[in-house]
């Protein structure tokens, strides 16, 4: 697991224009890039902030990479894969703990 590597990918990604465009381009492709393991490109490709999560990346990350890039983009649905069942559970926070 390199967590301080996908943290630097999920940075780059939540503000470099260029990062962003690579991305949105080819997901894999920009990946490559990184030392980043089958399994933790697939999180990242996958929108999976959830697996990142619980890998110990630091949930403002992917908090950012999902507004950034995500397919929708919704609050609500970033929230339900941390497991939020409600908006009260919810809250404000990026990171939910169970």
């Amino acid at each position: 697991m390199s967590r301080n590597t996908l943290e630097r990918v999920l940075w780059q990604l939540s503000v470099e224009r260029a990062a962003k465009d690579k991305f949105r381009e080819d997901p894999r492709q920009f990946l490559s890039r990184f030392a980043l393991s089958e399994e933790e490109v697939e999180m990242v490709a996958g929108f999976d902030v959830a697996a990142l999560q619980r890998i110990g990346v630091n949930p403002m990350l992917t908090m950012g990479f999902w507004q950034e890039l995500s397919p929708t983009r919704s609050m609500k649905q970033y929230k339900a894969l941390l497991g939020a069942t409600d908006e009260h559970s919810a809250g404000f926070s990026a990171a939910l703990k169970g």
